[in-house]
């Protein structure tokens, strides 16, 4: 059992092994491996029993056993009692004054049957600003250097980690057979990411790039996916998501603005609770149906062509949108070429008629030049030269 104070297993425990182990963690200017951004090889850190900062008094590390399991320590250590191991002695009788404890960074072992690694055990765990109580805590401080973790802990901690991913993954398999509730979720994990690390996801992205990122997530961050996956918000998350993707929401400075009414809030909670208020119920569906209104937009009258090529599932697939996007450019380019080729052909229809009124002058002008030369032979006329027809 724990106490709930220093959060150490209580009792005389007095089996199994504990591993002190080193805490590594990476800086801006080094990663978490470096030899130097733990300790440097061969370096020692000495950790002896600590002190109380008001009155200086040696704090116990045999504080959490009963007298007599004091007793049976003493008796070990070659002593008569538990008085002789009392923190309150003078400093030539005080067994714990100049008790060290050596530790390099590589960590070390410690085997609670033996005496010594016990008493080592105990001044470690009273060193409660440098030394994490388990494995589980041991970012929990900033000045942690070293966590106690017991042989079993860290099969239990890895069994709860594999239950925890295998959670995930469960809820990952209801959003798989949907790339726009894949996208959704991307989109509030950017939205809601207080450390801004997270990549804004792009436009109309593909079905193995929305898998990748939501596994990536998962097996980096498994928590916050289960925490967003179950979060009851979710819902108006992706909501406020969508609208201020098509422009309906914005950020006026640090407020936000619902159709370009300010809504005195600054928070993405804030906008929630305004949202989820009974008062703006109509603000709340006219946004649902703006959204509704968009996306029919975007599939209406194209269903037909698709239809055989494409399965429409509860929302429009990632594959389903392109599927629209490529129908409709080429139903444009059809178009714009149906209107290129009507208007060659009337430019053509044209230039034919102008060619046979210009036919018929020439048939106009042969004729009249035949009469002209019947004329001259009946006139008597000398034939001066041959009158040549234009060809």
């Amino acid at each position: 059992m724990t106490d709930n104070l220093t959060s150490r297993r209580k009792g005389y425990i007095r089996s199994g092994r504990v591993k002190v182990e080193p805490i590594k963690r990476s800086s801006d200017w080094l990663p978490a491996e470096s030899d130097s951004a733990f300790m440097n090889t061969g370096a020692k850190i000495e950790y002896v029993t600590p002190r109380l900062q008001r009155s200086g008094q040696l704090i116990d590390p045999l504080g959490d056993l009963t007298v007599e399991q004091k007793d049976l320590i003493a008796k070990e250590l070659g002593y008569k009692s538990a008085d002789d191991l009392n923190v309150n002695k003078k400093e030539k009788e005080n067994f714990w004054i100049n008790r060290t404890v050596f530790i390099d960074k590589n960590g070390k072992f410690l085997e609670l049957s033996n005496i010594g690694d016990f008493i080592s055990y105990k001044i470690l765990e009273v060193n409660t600003d440098y030394i994490a109580p388990s494995y589980q805590d041991r970012y929990e401080k900033g000045t942690y250097k070293f966590a106690l973790v017991f042989d079993d802990e860290k099969a239990k901690i890895g069994n709860l980690k594999i239950d925890t991913k295998k959670s995930a993954y469960i809820l990952f398999g209801k959003i798989d057979g949907s790339a726009q509730k894949m996208e959704d979720f991307l989109w509030i994990y950017y939205l809601t990411d207080k450390e801004k690390v997270s990549k804004r996801p792009p436009n109309n992205p593909g079905i193995d790039y929305l898998r990748g990122e939501i596994g990536r997530i998962i097996e980096e961050k498994t928590g916050v996916f289960l925490s967003l996956m179950s979060d009851e918000f979710f819902e108006d998350k992706v909501l406020i998501q969508k609208s201020i993707n098509n422009g309906l929401i914005h950020r006026d400075g640090q407020m936000f603005t619902v159709f370009g009414e300010p809504t005195s809030k600054s928070t993405l909670e804030g906008l929630i609770g305004y949202l989820k208020d009974e008062r703006n119920n109509n603000i709340r569906l006219s946004l649902i149906g703006k959204l509704d209104e968009i996306n029919t937009r975007i599939v209406k009258d194209v269903k037909s062509q698709v239809k055989e090529q494409i399965i429409v599932k509860d929302d429009p697939s990632e594959e389903f949108l392109k599927r629209l996007e490529q129908i409709e450019k080429m139903s444009k380019d059809t178009l714009e070429k149906n209107n290129e080729l009507i208007e060659k052909n009337v430019e053509l229809v044209k230039q034919n008629e102008d060619l046979q009124n210009k036919l018929k002058e020439l048939q106009n002008n042969d004729s009249q030049n035949k009469e002209q030369v019947k004329g001259l032979k009946k006139g008597g006329r000398p034939k001066k030269e041959e009158f040549k027809l234009p060809e």
